[in-house]
This record gives C-alpha cells, sequence and structure tokens, in this order.
C-alpha cells in the first residue's frame, strides 16, 4: 500500500511543477497551465477544490502570477489528496466490529 501512496504523491507534484516546467517552455501559453492545474484539482477531487480557491486568491489578488500560484498550491494538492484518499476515505468505510 505504501508503493500507491508514494506513487500518487509523485504523479501529483509530477503534473504540477511539470505544468509549471511547461510554462516556461512555451511562456505564451499560459492555457497549458491553467489545464494542467485543473487535472490537479481532478487527482484530488474533492478536497482539490480547496488548494484551487488557494490558488484562485493568490492569483486574483495579484500576488503571484499563475505558475508561482501553481507552485504553491502543488504541495496543497498533495496533502489534500493524501488525505482523502489514504486517510479520510478508508477511515469512512471501514466495517466496524
Amino acid at each position: 500500500m505504501r508503493g500507491y501512496k508514494s506513487a500518487y504523491i509523485g504523479t501529483v507534484f509530477f503534473v504540477g511543477l511539470g505544468s509549471v516546467i511547461a510554462t516556461l517552455a512555451h511562456p505564451d501559453n499560459e492555457l497549458l497551465l491553467m489545464a494542467m492545474s485543473q487535472l490537479l484539482a481532478v487527482l484530488t477531487f474533492p478536497l482539490g477544490f480547496i488548494a484551487s480557491a488557494i490558488a484562485f486568491v493568490v492569483l486574483h489578488a495579484g500576488i503571484a502570477t499563475p505558475a508561482e500560484a501553481t507552485v504553491v498550491a502543488t504541495p496543497v494538492f498533495a496533502v489534500l489528496g493524501y488525505i482523502q484518499w489514504y486517510r479520510l476515505l478508508p477511515a469512512f468505510y471501514r466495517t466496524g466490529k
């Protein structure tokens, strides 16, 4: 089970930080970054929308660029996804004896 957790966290970080690297390679195409950020929200649905809201607030307030907002939100996506998939759902579906 530990391998699945590591693979999930690695995938979230790969998608998040990979989207920032792809945006740096193609700076005129920020739509790519936005699409990859939404993929992070899907990987961590429904708790991932909390991280999306954090990134949106930071971006909308003008504190960060889209790439910086994604770098800030990626660890939040990873933590929330881990909590959701490997802590909350197993505890919810655990059979009581």
